[in-house]
């Protein structure tokens, strides 16, 4: 029977794609936000999606079945550099207790298999309280986990997607089911795998009039300068006062607030003028391709920036849990030996 999977703020399918590739069976997911329940419930017709938050949501009260494998990309604006950095101050931070919660909850059914994710920052947070902090819960609620199985993976130097986009991952092993947490985090890949930039982006269509800088706009000017001084292939962005290029050949970290306007958001040139990368082509710099990957109608612009942004990168996660699932069959294995 294919291993089992439970997902916490689970927004559009990020690790639920990533499992599901991986031979895994989702069970159910969860999360409240109601535009990524849409894209969810799109892309996902058949799994169960409890729009609830963390906070209402109960193991009995939404009989949520045991699963083998926990994963979680909890809000990561608390621990972030470019936020306030209240961590456990603020709200959207005490969520991550919310996941022990749940965990608890189970008892004895508890997940074998915990994967956990959030942004670069979060391990030096707070100088290292938030980590011990986090560290410590998971070990109360019974799993192997310390700083050793925790890691900051780039998705430009962990798969083929040209995406600079740093994400720390967590990974605990119960206790009632190993000896000890054995995980071994993907090596990196072989950087002449990484397909280029404009492997994902449609360069020969014209795009919707709304995406391109007019000439009279305030950033346009920002914008043609800098690529007329730089390379006109490369990525750009425009950072406070002044705009940036790319020059590794990736695409910078695609965000949240993509949607909001001119700032953090990837831009290009292409042989209509000066543009923002579409929905579709930030979905792809996600390993959301566009071959299966549906984009409710209904939902703006800002939204789809919004949820792509806020995503886990498809590719990057099937490594990961790849890996998971070789854990649960080696430690099944060593059982039947044991009890031969």
């Amino acid at each position: 029977m294919p291993y089992t999977v439970g997902s916490m703020f689970a927004a559009i399918g990020g690790f639920c794609k990533a499992f599901q590739m991986a031979g895994a069976h989702i069970l159910w997911a969860t999360d409240n936000d109601r535009f990524a329940a849409e894209t969810f419930n799109a892309n996902f017709p058949t799994y169960r999606f409890i729009k609830k938050d963390a906070v209402s949501l109960s193991v009995r009260g939404d009989a949520l079945k045991p699963v083998d494998i926990l994963t979680a990309g909890f809000p990561c604006q608390p621990f972030s550099i470019a936020g306030e950095k209240k961590g456990f101050k603020d709200l959207r931070g005490e969520l991550f207790l919310e996941i022990v919660r749940i965990i608890r909850e189970f008892g004895a059914s508890r997940p074998k298999i915990l994967l956990l994710e959030n942004v670069k920052n979060f391990r030096n947070h707070d100088n290292g309280n938030t980590f011990r902090r986090v560290q410590a819960e998971i070990q109360k609620a019974g799993y192997w986990f310390e700083g050793k199985h925790a890691a900051v993976l780039n998705t430009s130097t962990h798969t083929d997607i040209p995406q600079n986009r740093e994400r720390i991952f967590m990974v605990a092993f119960s206790r009632a089911h190993f000896s000890n947490n054995t995980f071994e985090f993907p090596a990196p890949c072989d950087l002449k795998q990484r397909r280029p930039v404009k492997a994902f982006l449609d360069l020969n269509v014209k795009q919707a009039d709304e995406l391109y800088f007019k000439k009279g706009a305030r950033y346009y000017p920002h914008f043609k300068k800098a690529m007329d001084a730089g390379d006109p292939k490369s990525v750009y962005q425009l950072r406070r006062n002044y705009v940036r290029e790319n020059m590794t050949g990736t695409c910078f970290t695609l965000m949240a607030n993509m949607g909001e306007g001119g700032h953090n958001t990837p831009v290009i040139k292409d042989k209509w003028g000066i543009r923002k990368l579409t929905p579709k082509e930030c979905a792809r710099l996600q390993g959301f391709d566009s071959k299966w990957f549906i984009i409710p109608a209904t939902l703006s612009r800002a939204q789809i920036y919004k949820q792509i942004g806020n995503s886990v990168t498809v590719p990057l996660v099937k490594r990961l849990a790849d890996n998971c699932i070789a854990s649960l069959a080696a430690n099944e294995a060593m059982a039947r030996v044991r009890c031969a």
